[in-house]
């Protein structure tokens, strides 16, 4: 399962469509706290896509909480503010995606294997040419 935390709906929806799309399980919520309500009450995420700017909770506290509950999963953080910023903010080192997201490139980065994927190897990123989105 890929956990999406994006307080952003129109970006949140596009890349839950996008991965879905892609082969890949998403869960998408708009908050770190429903995020702890998932890793909470639900399956481990194998991969976290988490904004940095998020109301209430920070997406770098969420990915402190989230080493806790799921070490395993591959986090990346994702956010328009520049890497000095990033590191100014989280803890330990982060994979860190710039807004606005290009989507190949964020699939390229992905794991991919049967826990994570519904993914056909015959067609890799079969319908995405080039995909942006989110400048916030």
């Amino acid at each position: 399962m890929v956990l999406i935390v994006e307080d952003e709906k129109v970006s949140r929806k596009a890349l839950a469509a996008l991965l879905a799309a892609a082969g890949y399980e998403p869960r998408a919520v708009g908050s770190a706290e429903e995020a702890m309500q998932v890793l909470d009450h639900e399956r481990v995420p194998d991969i976290a896509l988490v904004d940095l700017d998020l109301p209430g909770m920070s997406g770098a506290d969420f990915l402190q909480r989230l080493e806790e509950h799921a070490p395993s999963a591959t986090a990346f953080l994702i956010t328009a503010a520049d890497r000095e910023r990033v590191s100014r903010l989280t803890a330990r080192p982060v994979k860190h995606l710039q807004k606005p997201i290009d989507f190949d490139q964020l699939l390229s980065l992905l794991p991919r294997d049967d826990a994570n994927s519904r993914h056909d190897p015959q067609h890799p990123h079969a319908t995405y040419s080039h995909h942006c989105f989110g400048a916030s």
